[in-house]
């Protein structure tokens, strides 16, 4: 049970921890479908990854301490089961030895259980969110347990010195059933509470205050992420080859200089519509405040200097300084633009409206000309 209990949280940790990686992707995703974060998608979205992290956490973890010890003290013949039925075989023993009451209650009863009520899920989504039939659920559920299966039997690929759990052929038995069992869950309550796409919405009004934070923080989010990525894989390279943590360091300080620069001030002024990463996830762009056109290119050197160069040299305290600043701004005035807007002469709007703004072609009067 403790066990059990220590997978749980850290299924929620891995979940909490690849917020930052995802939710640029999943959010992009949600506002080019339906132009708002529609509850529903987010909701099932969100469920959909804290249980692909209990797969991970489940099957995976924990590592056993004292690898060397272990791989030597295991015997290789425990490393797969490729006999059919034997699980089964083993509650029947159970059953004979203490009654189906003590049964019930056993390790060896529940690890079945466990593996059949574990894939519920995965079916239920087949069938209610993707709509998809049986065949569709049981070759979900026979992949996605023979990549857990091989996992465990290589020890992680490899990357742990021997095969730490069972690779058991009856785990893709009771994988399988229970997807199966998920997919007629799911078809029963798409049938009673059926899964309705929610209809997108215009994109024509000025956006929220809450989405232009909302792209804000993302910027932070991805730049912080990129940089992150590009930190690990510069330490790796200089640790082969010897380097010192000094030249890591450098090393590290001028990839956030040039990740940051590169993401929020070159990226937008390449683009028609001027936006940044964070923008374009929720579909925003910058517009001339006074043609409604596309903003120049001088102004999102402007907004770069006033927003994120701060934050790029004194990091929190820029962060701190820039947020009060913006913040304060957007209270004091009635059209809630920020000191960056002002200095830039911008308007932030969506992606559609400044579709709508922009001039039509000569060559095709019928078509807007595409601000990207």
């Amino acid at each position: 049970m403790a066990t059990w209990l220590f997978e749980g949280a850290l299924s929620i940790a891995l979940f909490v921890a690849l917020i930052p990686v995802f939710i640029a992707p999943f959010l992009g995703a949600v506002y080019r479908a339906y132009r708002y974060p529609a509850p529903g998608p987010t909701l099932l979205a969100a469920a959909t990854g804290l249980y692909a992290c209990s797969l991970v956490a489940f099957t995976t973890f924990p590592l056993p301490e004292a690898p060397q010890e272990f791989c030597t003290e295991r015997s290789a013949i425990d490393y797969w089961q490729l006999t059919p039925g034997n699980s089964l075989g083993d509650v029947l023993d159970r059953v004979r030895d203490v009654g189906l009451t003590g049964t019930v209650t056993s390790g060896v009863f529940l690890q079945v259980a466990f593996n059949v009520v574990f894939f519920v899920p995965l079916g239920f989504l087949v069938a209610y969110r993707l709509r998809r039939g049986p065949g569709a659920a049981l070759l979900a559920g026979l992949v996605v347990s023979l990549l857990i299966e091989v996992t465990q039997g290589t020890g992680l690929w490899g990357l742990y010195p021997c095969p730490y759990r069972l690779a058991d052929v009856d785990d893709l038995i009771t994988n399988t059933a229970g997807a199966l069992l998920g997919w007629g869950i799911g078809l029963l309550v798409s049938r009673r509470w059926p899964f309705r796409e929610p209809p997108p919405r215009t994109d024509l009004a000025p956006p929220t205050v809450r989405r232009r934070m909302l792209s804000a923080g993302l910027d932070m989010v991805i730049v912080v992420v990129v940089t992150l990525g590009i930190d690990i894989v510069v330490a790796f390279v200089v640790d082969s080859r010897g380097g010192a943590s000094e030249t890591v360091q450098t090393a590290s300080i001028a990839v956030q200089y040039a990740v940051g620069v590169l993401l929020l001030l070159v990226l937008p002024i390449l683009r028609g519509d001027r936006a940044t990463p964070g923008q374009l996830t929720v579909l925003l762009a910058l517009s001339n405040r006074g043609t409604g056109e596309p903003a120049p290119a001088w102004s999102v050197l402007v907004r770069f200097a006033v927003r994120w160069l701060p934050i790029l040299v004194w990091g929190l305290r820029g962060l701190l300084v820039v947020a009060v600043v913006e913040v304060a701004t957007m209270l004091i005035r009635p059209d809630r633009r920020s000191l960056a807007a002002l200095l830039a002469r911008t308007l932030t709007t969506t992606h559609d409206a400044l579709l709508d703004a922009s001039p039509r072609s000569d060559h095709d009067p019928a078509e807007p000309a595409s601000p990207v």
